[in-house]
């Protein structure tokens, strides 16, 4: 069967631990034996590894009990990767860029959480997610990023092959992502997960686009036999500030093996998840009714005041999987995989109280909190040919990926239509496709050097298309409804479906494109010590984004046995999303103003729209950055292990999101386009420059307490700062309006919004049949920054402890419980008044705000 490049290395080669499929080669023996040699270390490496030994070969969990008692424990430094080189595969310890390795079953023993993105910033120091309450798909598809850039600037690869992005535009205010549509790790099952390599360095020239702050590559589990089943029910700590829905949380995970006929396997998973709500709501204070004959409606006296309905969200998700794999002979083999996803989700919006111009009494006497509604749809599929001709290893494949989602609202209303108005709205739709095209070639070289020079190239085509539609004509209809009596006569009521995002017919997108790419890669060992890789990428976009060149040089130099040093220099780019360019909409939501809390109609629109283009918006240019990294690896024993490395990225011409734009002359400019006044406007522009610098420490010791067992010892930590060298010159129609493209609240989203650093630390105890596994955080303190800094929020450094005990019953059978935020551990509270409601703790923790989940979880292995 012929070796696999799979873009990054030997990837088809690479067995697992439920790799059972033969792999014969005729002709080839040497091959044969070293893809067998590798097939044996990936094997031996990742059942050897206790639970929770993470970052820098994390790939953990013993595939049964008795390995966790081997007298010499095999060295995280000794994983096989496939990641971060092409050609010969590499160890952790011979990268010469710093990889971490998580494995599969450690990503099932979270099971508190029930999406990748939280499972892996619970063990990667330079991984974050952010929570985002009531802020519609933001809160479902919530945002993530590496090292300190947005998850637009990760690369997510699914066995070596690009991962399609989603539809949905982060619209979070108040963090990094905002503007960016980056891929959806959740859709991808964690029962198919075999391991996952992320490579922490900017890789641009060797995969191409978006690869700048690094690469998630998700390697899906191999094998014609055997699987398992892991059953998780949870629930979260009842919140002593009156918060209610505690987001209990039931997952299935199943996999199972199947043989092909010939040399072949059919790998199938399947990951179900049903979640409940969580809220964590204040009372709301003054009044909810207007007076009545100068005294309070009686009604103020009984009602329900915890009215704000935001948070964790409802979701019901159902992710699908395959992996496949047959030779045809023993130089051309063929492979297949893919996934399949459908997920429904509910978002509580803000309250809108009966007195206001937000309701219609006659529909909803007592006011109402809107849901946002999501329903999306997701699938990728890949198929690819691996041929062994003329020395050369030969990839060639195509994939396919498609993101819907349909955006609705409900309990909800456009108050400019009067008693008429419908309750529920169908108001958007949006549509992202991404079709691949790779040919990749490897092979080596006796040039006469300390190993052979390693060789690679390969071209790629890449289509992408952007469409959003418009939903139902009322939901953003002007009806022009004026109250006809009481306090509110003579007033118009508001304009737009409550707890929505809208899109008209003239903020429609249909955005397509192509890119064509060519690259070049070299390994080469001039002596026994020194590794040095080349790499060299051509791009060409056809959207305006124009062509790109971008390389990179790295090296690696063994010290010692025990002490190796490692730097990489490279530069890159990411092409703008086209949702920056196309997207466009009108929401209605709540924002500090002057210190209060404000109801605030914004609108999005295109950077060549009219409005748009008089307030100064410009074509989008693609974003170019340069890394640099330099670091140590030291395993002076079998049983410690340390990595160090330092960073900096610059990128240049960053495409963010303005701040709310707004006056008088916006709300001529407003009336003149044929919207209504008083709306907040934005774009997207590439509005600054970021320099962002950090240090990642990586460690881990094992012990071996004889009859008391293993126990893994193991820390992370990150250091990052990002810091504005350069802000765009202000647009002259916005000086000439008094306005200011990038105000400090947006540059705070970006310098003050995440943790300046994160620790982890771990223990992973495994004796007899018993598991446990003790991990705490420290999550450094943060700040959110307002137009006004006396209206600035500063947010403590908080330390939260994750659990988890497991018992094995039996050979097959393994049952445990445990606890994310074992100690109920939260965010600190809000500094600014509020009246509505809304949670009392920080909208931009790194943690969430719900406190402590409890889970109890049943694994099966068959």
């Amino acid at each position: 069967m012929p070796t696999s490049p799979r873009s990054l290395g030997f990837i088809g080669t690479i067995a697992t631990t439920t790799d059972a499929t033969p792999r014969p080669t005729a002709d080839h023996a040497a091959s044969r034996l070293r893809r067998h040699a590798i097939a044996s270390a990936v094997a031996t490496a990742l059942a050897a590894l206790p639970v929770a030994a993470m970052a820098q070969g994390a790939a953990t969990d013993a595939a049964s009990p008795a390995a966790a008692s081997d007298d010499a424990p095999t060295r995280v430094l000794d994983v096989v990767l496939t990641t971060g080189t092409r050609g010969a595969p590499r160890t952790v310890a011979d990268s010469p860029a710093p990889i971490d390795v998580i494995g599969g079953e450690q990503l099932q023993k979270l099971g508190g959480n029930t999406a990748l993105r939280d499972a892996l910033s619970q063990l990667l120091p330079s991984f974050l997610t952010t929570t985002q309450s009531s802020l519609s798909a933001d809160s479902i598809a919530r945002p993530a990023g590496l090292r300190g850039l947005s998850g637009a600037h990760v690369l997510v690869l699914v066995n070596g092959k690009r991962r399609h992005n989603s539809s949905i535009i982060s619209l979070a205010p108040n963090n990094q992502s905002n503007g960016s549509n980056p891929v959806d790790i959740d859709l991808i099952p964690v029962s198919a997960i075999d391991h996952i390599e992320v490579l922490r360095d900017g890789a641009a020239a060797q995969y191409g686009s978006d690869a700048i702050a690094g690469v998630l590559n998700i390697i899906l589990k191999r094998g014609d036999q055997g699987g398992g089943s892991t059953t998780t029910l949870g629930t979260r700590h009842h919140d002593d500030n009156g918060g209610h829905d505690n987001g209990t949380t039931v997952q299935e995970a199943f996999d199972i093996g199947f043989a092909l006929p010939g040399q072949g396997f059919l790998r199938v998973a399947l990951d179900g998840k049903l979640q409940e709500a969580a809220v964590r709501n204040t009372d709301a204070t003054g009044n909810f009714y207007f007076p009545v004959n100068g005294q309070p409606d009686p009604r103020e006296a009984t009602v329900n005041k915890k009215v704000y309905a935001g948070g964790l969200p409802e979701i019901k998700a159902l992710n699908l999987s395959y992996n496949a794999e047959r030779s045809f002979d023993d130089t051309i083999s063929g492979y297949s995989f893919g996934t399949v996803s459908v997920r429904k989700g509910r978002v509580g919006q803000n309250f809108r109280r009966p007195n206001s111009l937000n309701i219609i009494p006659s529909l909803y006497p007592d006011g109402t909190a809107p849901v946002y509604t999501l329903d999306e749809r997701d699938f990728q599929f890949t198929a690819g040919v691996l041929i062994e001709r003329g020395g050369w290893n030969w990839d060639l494949s195509s994939s396919y990926g498609l993101n819907h989602v349909d955006n609705g609202s409900d309990h909800t209303l456009n108050a400019s239509l009067g008693p008429t108005s419908p309750t529920r709205f169908d108001t958007f739709s949006s549509r992202f496709t991404q079709w691949t095209n790779n040919l990749d070639a490897t092979r080596a070289f006796d040039v006469g050097l300390a190993k052979p020079l390693q060789a690679s190239w390969g071209l790629e085509h890449r289509q992408e298309t952007y469409r959003t539609r418009s939903g139902d004509p009322l939901s953003y209809a002007f009806g022009g409804y004026v109250f006809p009596s009481g306090p509110l006569a003579g007033s118009l009521a508001t304009t737009g479906a409550q707890g929505a995002i809208t899109v008209t017919p003239a903020d429609e997108a249909d955005l397509r494109r192509n890119s064509v790419a060519a690259y070049v890669d070299f390994g080469l060992t001039p002596v026994k010590a020194l590794f040095i890789g080349l790499a060299a990428r051509a791009e060409h976009y056809d959207d305006g984004s124009g062509n790109t060149a971008s390389g990179k040089l790295s090296a690696r130099y063994e010290l010692s046995s025990a002490l190796a040093l490692r730097a990489t220099v490279s530069n890159g780019f990411r092409a703008p999303a086209l949702p920056q360019s196309g997207f466009a909409q009108t929401s209605n939501q709540y924002n500090i103003v002057n210190g209060v809390s404000q109801f605030v109609q914004s609108k999005s629109v295109q950077v060549n729209s009219a409005i748009g283009q008089a307030l100064g918006a410009r074509t989008l240019k693609p974003e170019k950055s340069t890394n640099v990294s330099a670091g140590l690896t030291w395993s002076p024993s079998r049983e410690l292990n340390v990595t160090l490395d330092a960073y900096r990225i610059d990128l240049k011409d960053r495409i963010a999101q303005t701040g709310f734009l707004a006056g008088a002359a916006v709300n001529q400019l407003l009336i003149a386009s044929g919207f209504q006044s008083g709306q907040s406007i934005k774009y997207f522009a590439n509005a600054i420059d970021t320099r962002t610098s950090g240090l990642d420490l990586v460690g881990d010791y094992t012990q071996d307490l004889r009859s008391r067992g293993t126990l893994r010892w193991t820390l992370g930590f990150n250091f990052n700062k990002t810091r504005i060298t350069r802000i765009a010159d202000n647009p002259s129609q916005l000086a000439g309006l008094g306005l200011t493209l990038f105000d400090r609240a947006a540059q705070g989203a970006i310098t003050d919004s995440t943790p300046r650093s994160k620790l982890i630390l771990g223990a992973a105890w495994r004796v007899a049949d018993w598991d446990l596994t003790l991990r705490t955080t420290r999550y450094d303190k943060n700040r959110l920054l307002n137009v006004t800094p006396q209206f600035d929020q500063a947010y403590a450094a908080r330390w939260v402890t994750d659990l988890d005990v497991g018992y094995r019953l039996n050979a097959r059978t393994m049952v445990a419980v445990g606890a994310n935020n074992l100690f109920n551990i939260y965010p600190s509270k809000n500094t600014v008044p509020d009246t509505n409601g809304f949670p009392p703790y920080s909208s931009i923790s790194p943690f969430g705000i719900y406190g402590a989940y409890y889970y109890a979880r049943v694994g099966v292995t068959f």
